[in-house]
């Protein structure tokens, strides 16, 4: 008898020893994750014929107001993309039907801002590269080791 109840009592631990660590496989990002579920439904319920713009907007706040701030670029990449923009709205405003004639005034301007679009290409080609080399040699590997794998190969370029 003993024995029966000893067996019984492993074998509620064993089960709700895993089934607690099941349901704790959120990861990081599972509570935000959950408080992006409770923003949404209530951003659904407040205005349930919202499009996906005003939606994402009001789980934005939600988020912010619950603590979960977004990630914010560097210094040099706000610099960078302000760079970009303004070449590309003077190229736009210089020569709107000439599309040779724009992409020439925004490649000077790139050059001139620190932005030049042959290391974009030569960075995406890399990138696309190791994708390729990892996808091969971890087959079948989860996405997020995948990603981690693929960060490695690209700094190690």
């Amino acid at each position: 008898m003993r024995r029966v109840l000893a067996v019984l009592v492993g074998a509620g631990i064993a089960v709700g020893g895993g089934s607690a660590a099941w349901a704790g496989t959120a990861g990081a990002d599972g509570p935000k994750r959950e408080a992006a579920r409770a923003c949404l439904g209530a951003a659904r319920q407040e205005d349930a014929g919202a499009d996906k713009a005003a939606l994402k907007e009001a789980v934005t706040e939600c988020l912010k107001g619950a603590g979960f701030e977004g990630r914010s670029p560097t210094p040099e990449q706000r610099a960078k993309r302000e760079a970009l923009r303004d070449c590309v709205k003077a190229a736009k405003d210089g020569s709107a039907d000439d599309k040779a004639a724009a992409r020439t005034a925004a490649r000077s301007c790139l050059a001139q801002a620190g932005v030049t679009p042959g290391r974009l290409r030569a960075k995406l080609s890399g990138a696309k590269e190791c994708l390729a080399k990892v996808r091969d040699e971890h087959r079948g590997a989860p996405k997020a080791e995948l990603r981690a794998k693929v960060k490695e190969c690209v700094a190690a370029k």
